[in-house]
């Protein structure tokens, strides 16, 4: 019976370390190594391996043998997003940040149709709206920002398919979605047709990122019927903005200070703004878990209150 260098046969579970043995010594781990991940991932799918050596063989094969894996079947696709789905996604980052773009479109074409079939035979109040929120699609929010505008360009460029293009877009940082051209090379009108490719949504994106508004304005000013409703949300734009700075330096000094110094700094750059506002800068930083939601409402209640009364409760809150 043929073994791998490691003398495993293609009925064994290839070892934990077998990857890092062999590394990136090899074009695909076959003629110098023998290894026969790609017959385990076959045996498997014909189900005449266990899956502990279906599952080894995808954790430890060379990347190039998981794309020529995929790419010759959709049975054998879908096999390579079950073991996506099912692992950790901080597991397989490694495996499809070294996947080509063009590997990840396909990937991510198959997993969008599904989550709209399966999101279109639930009732409407259990829809996820958005496909990175759904746990098994949580893989691709571990992709590193620039592996993900190299699949954008992909699909906007080589396969025409802007409508799944764009849904990448509310994973992206709000900073690196500002300076998208920086990271597609995308001319005006390739990233008109990315945005367009949004339908209504399109009017998200400035709330998303706030500092994408004005190039939105100068990108869009020969469409009439963008370019009235942008113009329209300036002062929504302008307050999302702030929230969003202001929430971003009371995260960066929370980071680095004790709490009693939090409660003083975050009061003292919230006060004087608009109650709604410093509300929705409590939230963020109650869902970054930056506040408790105790600390969250002993500011808002100072900030409602204005009054010294706030300091008993904070002696109280920083001996807890």
């Amino acid at each position: 019976m043929r073994k791998c260098f490691l003398d495993r046969s293609v009925h064994e579970a290839c070892p934990n370390n077998c990857k890092q043995i062999y590394g990136g010594n090899t074009l695909l781990g076959r003629r110098e190594t023998n290894c026969l991940a790609k017959e385990k991932l076959v045996f498997f799918s014909e189900n005449k391996v266990t899956f502990n050596v279906g599952i080894s063989a995808f954790y430890q094969a060379h990347y190039k043998i998981l794309e020529e894996f995929l790419s010759e079947s959709q049975q054998n696709q879908e096999l390579v997003s079950y073991f996506l789905y099912i692992s950790e996604p901080q597991v397989v980052k490694e495996i499809i940040e070294s996947f080509s773009a063009k590997t990840l479109a396909n990937l991510f074409r198959t997993d969008y149709y599904t989550f709209l079939a399966i999101r279109e035979s639930m009732n409407k109040e259990k829809r996820d709206k958005n496909i990175f929120k759904v746990k098994s699609y949580r893989y691709w929010t571990y992709l590193n920002f620039q592996k993900i505008c190299n699949v954008i360009v992909y699909l906007v460029r080589e396969s025409n398919e802007p409508e799944l293009a764009c849904q990448f877009l509310v994973i992206l940082p709000s900073i690196i979605v500002s300076d998208i051209r920086d990271y597609t090379g995308f001319s005006p009108e390739e990233e008109k047709i990315l945005y367009r490719a949004l339908g209504d949504a399109i009017y998200e994106l400035p709330i998303q990122s706030p500092k994408i508004y004005d190039h939105m304005l100068a990108l869009f000013a020969d469409d009439m019927e963008i370019s009235i409703v942008l113009s329209t949300m300036e002062i929504l734009i302008r307050r999302q903005e702030q929230i969003l700075d202001l929430s971003e330096r009371l995260i960066d000094y929370i980071s680095k200070n004790r709490i009693d110094l939090n409660i003083q700094y975050i009061y003292s750059e919230l006060n004087g703004l608009e109650l709604g506002s410093a509300n929705e800068i409590l939230n963020q930083l109650q869902e970054r878990q930056m506040l408790s939601a105790s600390q969250k409402d002993l500011v808002l209640s100072f900030l409602e209150k204005g009054n010294l009364d706030i300091l008993k409760a904070l002696k109280i809150e920083i001996i807890r």
